[in-house]
């Protein structure tokens, strides 16, 4: 009895727990959670010499972004620079959904027009990878929610200069990065995190000279500050930062020792110079935000000038600068209501991105199902207002039984009104 009475009174301090080799994981829902896992990683490694570890994961029922790439990140970087075998146990769906265990390399997928990549945690060490995952993120956005104007710039700009971020200064090879979509609040989750040597080393030898962790962070949030102007301009946390306050977002930072927690407020809530870093060559950053996709952000007015162009629109524009829409290229099919959901979904927020006229193209086609038909254009008419829809949407390449299934759908939704 009180061996688990003192169990129970260690739980109710901590988010996790050592029983002989196995950490055990309270929900994955506190930053808190890295340093204690941390802790315990090299207590069982370099104390007791364990070589396999156990993850038991069997009270873990909510699953953020912040702290599970860091927790997974660090798993890895156990497993590569110390030889270290993990087992798991009592994994959920989600875990195994997300790849708890084994996050993938982007490169390694096969990302199509209609893959999911949002809830998963993924790999990446070069440019190309990240352009190909900021392109998947944000296509998957566009098609699930409606955001404000603004908002998808505003992920593009930050989700890529914090990756960026990674491959030219961390020193080391690989990051990793979770993006979850909350629909129900509206909010976009990110994390980050890399197990290299951290803002502080990068920045110590260069002319800024930082005297703690925290300095480190809070220059690299300023304007222009970068270890090398030949590497990079230094404005990537400093955009992140107007971004997310602008958007009364929320924004965290460990890198080192040092940690910033940024409010709603855009103000520094909690700063600290004594977080446990994995060791004095590899101190790892952690780079974690929270955007809410219900609020405009501007991004000329953050970002001071700066334009963020979505490259994934630009390849859709015409020569006379409309946006041709393909629904062949789309990749989710037009037999179902969810498809036509998506298209919907995407087909507002490019107008709320680019304000053109969008030409919606059938070309290639054969037939879509009315329940599709009802999603796209007749709901799209119904939430948008006939003459506002008429203005900006153009119906091209339809055969004739395409146009009959819309106009059908039309008038049976147009004779409930």
């Amino acid at each position: 009895m009180a061996k688990v009475e003192k169990v129970r009174n260690f739980k109710r301090n901590f988010n996790s727990y050592i029983e002989e080799n196995t950490i055990k994981l309270g929900n994955l829902t506190n930053q808190s959670l890295i340093p204690e896992f941390i802790t315990s990683m090299n207590r069982l490694i370099y104390k007791f010499k364990h070589k396999q570890i156990n993850i038991d994961c069997d009270e873990v029922d909510k699953v953020y972004p912040i702290p599970t790439v860091p927790i997974v990140g660090c798993i890895n970087y156990f497993k590569e620079k110390a030889g270290i075998h993990f087992k798991y146990k009592n994994l959920s769906s989600y875990l195994n959904y997300i790849d708890f265990i084994s996050p993938k390399q982007i490169s390694d997928v096969n990302i199509g027009k209609s893959t999911n990549t949002l809830d998963k945690i993924w790999k990446f060490s070069n440019s190309t990878e990240i352009h190909q995952l900021v392109t998947s993120y944000i296509t998957c956005i566009r098609r699930t929610i409606i955001c404000k104007e603004g908002v998808l710039s505003g992920c593009i700009w930050s989700m890529n200069e914090v990756m960026d971020n990674v491959i030219q200064h961390a020193g080391i090879e690989t990051g990793f990065i979770m993006a979850q979509l909350d629909k129900k609040n509206n909010h976009l989750n990110v994390c980050i995190f890399d197990y290299g040597q951290g803002i502080y080393m990068t920045l110590r030898d260069s002319e800024h000279k930082p005297k703690t962790a925290v300095d480190a962070i809070t220059l690299a949030m300023t304007e222009g500050v970068t270890r090398d102007k030949k590497i990079g301009q230094g404005n990537g946390l400093w955009g992140l930062y107007n971004i997310v306050s602008q958007n009364n977002g929320k924004l965290s930072i460990i890198s080192g020792k040092g940690g910033l927690l940024i409010s709603d407020s855009g103000k520094i809530s909690r700063a600290c110079n004594d977080m446990v870093i994995l060791n004095k060559y590899n101190q790892s950053t952690t780079i974690s935000f929270h955007l809410n996709l219900d609020k405009e952000i501007s991004i000329k007015e953050a970002l001071k000038g700066y334009d963020v162009v979505d490259m994934s629109i630009e390849d859709m524009k015409g020569d006379f600068g409309d946006i041709i829409y393909k629904i062949a290229e789309v990749g989710s099919g037009t037999g179902t209501r969810e498809s036509g959901i998506k298209i919907k979904n995407e087909l507002i927020n490019i107008y709320q991105s680019e304000k053109k006229r969008i030409v919606i193209d059938f070309e290639g086609v054969g037939i879509v199902s009315s329940s599709f038909a009802d999603e796209l254009i007749s709901k799209l008419i119904d939430e948008m207002g006939f003459y506002q829809y008429q203005s900006i949407f153009h119906l091209v390449n339809m055969n004739s039984n395409i146009q009959t299934i819309f106009e059908s759908s039309l008038k049976k939704r147009l004779s409930k009104g």
